[in-house]
């Protein structure tokens, strides 16, 4: 099952709506790092492509301050929950998968306001 441009298209709308300007990122770039990934987390591809890990070497210098850290985990999840048919575990495994340690979690499941 492919990705459909127009539902990439209506994530990054919906994330604009949620984005708060008192970050130094917006979720559009959050979601623009992890879209690359769809294929992989959604069971199209059997690992991350390079792009998907330029995305997250990406997120690694987004989540700076504690704030940012919860707004950075929440637009993951925002953008998250348009997708059904994510697996968590490629999602919260994303980092290892690219050597890239993150300061903030990854994953459907994890409460961003812990």
């Amino acid at each position: 099952m492919k990705v459909a441009p127009a539902g990439i298209l209506l994530v990054l709308a919906f994330a604009l709506l949620v984005a708060e300007p008192a970050h130094a990122f917006t979720c559009i770039q959050v979601e623009t790092c992890l879209t690359p990934c769809l294929t992989y987390l959604t069971g199209q591809q059997p690992g991350p492509t390079p792009a998907c890990c330029d995305g997250v070497r990406r997120l690694k210098n987004m989540g700076i301050t504690p704030a940012e850290r919860q707004f950075a985990c929440n637009c993951v999840k925002h953008a998250a929950a348009h997708f059904p048919n994510l697996k968590d575990d490629a999602v919260s495994d994303l980092p290892r998968l690219c050597a890239t340690p993150l300061p903030f979690p990854i994953s459907l499941e994890f409460d961003c306001s812990k």
